[in-house]
């Protein structure tokens, strides 16, 4: 052999670059293998992987045409049922191991296997190689539907055929001795990180297998395992220090620190896992499984941070209150938009993975019908908080008064609920199903000043134009009360008692019209006093004549 297994398997990864190149042998590039039939599908793959073994073992080695060769064998197989995630490795494994197992057993005579014309006139769909267990079946669906392919059930169990048969000799095999235990040779060879020269020096024990790796793999493993639980902890000791360094800040970036460390580690011990200590068979399906599954974790981890990273940036930026509706509705964007990308992420996942994610979505919409059946009430305050934000007949700040009479400050609005502190110190929650339906006034719209208005009354005979200086001078030397606009002073009526007055002015804020009452009655008390200008009270004059019997 030229040159190592390793580099044969390796090069089969860059196959889709692979598909550019021009060929230098007469084979068309875009021709599929013949499985028409199970005779055709079993000499297309036996044809294949001697071309496959003739152009490794050439002096000028043609790695594109070696790549086409097993990519072409690999188009024998039913991957149907293969997840993603672990297809490449299995493609070359399954591809190695079924040659590995036709080399050392008899095979039939061609003549035995069913043709095309056989299939036809028969109706046969599978076909299972004489004294084994290896079918070649019709695929029923997909897109290679009507090819036959060694099936899934053959794929699943060939590392069980291959290690009945690996201690029986070769039958079958003309290519050399160097090209004996080729799938053995794969298996424990390594990646480009590791020379050649250094597993050669090893002890002959470290290099004997164990569970389908050699002993040295599984060392490796434990040390690539160890060091990337070690990387994960370093990240996360920094990310905590980082977190306390950008605390403060508008923009909180250093969150995102350790689930992108996370990704990033989970990829690459991955990637040294299975491309350069080459664990192969079950124990690397069972490891990139975890690993991959870590790494969609660490991804939907990334995904909210960086989620909430951009929605606090943005209320910090804008200097939007949190408590405003404003930034609920922000907070709501963003979380639907981070759900939304975890959603496709789990899609992909369970792609990814093999799950039936259509079944379990579709599971998941009747599910969700009747929580939101149950949920109507908190659907309806959802929407509720909708239509305040689109209507805005209330910000946080605002004072307001309730259709039951209630007034006081809007100290939030949710989504769900609006919340509203009286002046006597009580929080009032209302449900935004609620709140949208009833009328509500705002004191604080559309100018945020209040209308304060004092009545009183003189007796009569009194100075009117002095009464009117001392309630205009009151108003304005009160600090409460603004200037523009200015106080006013009107002549309601003639009273029964007096002579009414009423003083109006202007408070800056709603919540200053019990304080800027209470101050002016007590000032303009006052003054009257000084001035000498009473206030009577109501009173009957009452005469009584006297009348003959």
């Amino acid at each position: 052999m030229i040159r190592p297994v390793k580099y044969v398997v390796l090069s089969f990864l860059l196959m889709m670059m692979a598909f550019s190149t021009v060929f230098a042998s007469t084979m068309f590039p875009l021709e599929p293998p013949d499985t028409s039939s199970p005779r055709a599908t079993l000499n297309s793959f036996i044809h294949y992987t001697d071309e496959l073994y003739k152009a490794a073992n050439e002096p000028d080695e043609d790695f594109a045409l070696e790549v086409e060769y097993m990519q072409r064998a690999a188009r024998c197989f039913d991957f149907s049922l293969v997840p993603p995630t672990l297809l490449d490795d299995i493609r070359v494994e399954s591809v190695l191991m079924l040659r590995e197992v036709l080399d050392r057993i008899d095979l039939p005579d061609m003549d035995d296997v069913p043709d095309k014309r056989d299939v036809k006139s028969s109706g046969a769909v599978s076909w299972r190689m004489p004294h084994t267990e290896i079918n070649i079946s019709q695929v029923a669906k997909g897109p290679r539907v009507g090819s036959f392919l060694f099936n899934s059930e053959t794929v699943n169990r060939l590392n069980e055929y291959y290690n009945e048969v690996r201690d029986l000799p070769y039958k079958n095999s003309d290519h050399g001795k160097d090209y004996y235990g080729l799938y053995e040779q794969y298996i424990y060879s390594s990646g480009w990180m590791i020379p050649d020269g250094f597993l050669s020096k090893l002890p002959e024990w470290s290099k004997q297998g164990y569970l389908g790796q050699a002993i040295w793999q599984w060392i490796g493993l434990i040390l690539v395992l160890f060091f990337g639980s070690l990387c994960l902890w370093l990240m996360w000791l920094i990310n905590e220090r980082v977190k306390c360094w950008t605390a403060g800040c508008s923009w909180e970036t250093g969150r995102l620190l350790f689930p992108l460390a996370g990704m990033f580690v989970c990829a690459f011990v991955e990637y040294l896992m299975s491309r350069q200590i080459n664990i192969t068979g079950r124990v690397l399906a069972v490891m990139t499984m975890g690993f991959e599954l870590f790494f969609f974790m660490f991804s939907g981890i990334a995904i909210i941070v960086a989620g909430n990273v951009v929605m606090h940036g943005i209320i910090a930026t804008a200097k939007i209150k949190e408590e405003a509706l404003d930034a609920d509705v922000i907070k709501l964007v963003v979380r639907l938009v981070s759900f939304s990308l975890v959603f496709v992420l789990c899609y992909k996942a369970g792609s990814y993975f093999g799950i039936p994610v259509t079944a379990v979505f579709a599971s998941a919409g009747i599910a969700g019908v009747a929580v939101a059946l149950a949920a109507r009430e908190t659907l309806a305050n959802f929407f509720g908080g909708v239509s305040i934000f689109l209507d805005r007949p209330f910000r946080a700040g605002d004072y307001i008064v309730l259709d039951s009479g209630e007034r006081g400050e809007v100290k939030a609005v949710g989504m769900r609920s609006t919340r509203m502190l009286t002046r006597d110190n009580i929080l009032i929650t209302i449900p935004n199903s609620v709140i949208t339906n009833v009328k509500i006034t705002n004191q604080s719209m559309p100018e945020p000043h209040f209308r304060v208005r004092i009545k009183v009354g003189v007796a009569y005979g009194s100075d009117v134009d002095k009464v009117e200086d001392i309630l205009l001078e009151v108003a304005r030397s009160n600090s409460l009360a603004i200037s523009n606009p200015p106080p006013k002073v009107r002549f309601r009526l003639f009273g029964d008692s007096a002579l009414e007055y009423e003083l109006r002015c202007w408070a800056a804020e709603p919540k200053d019209r019990g304080r800027l009452t209470h101050e002016l009655s007590r000032d303009i008390y006052k003054k009257f006093n000084e001035e000498g200008i009473s206030i009577p009270f109501p009173q009957r004059d009452v005469h009584l004549h006297k009348v003959d019997e």
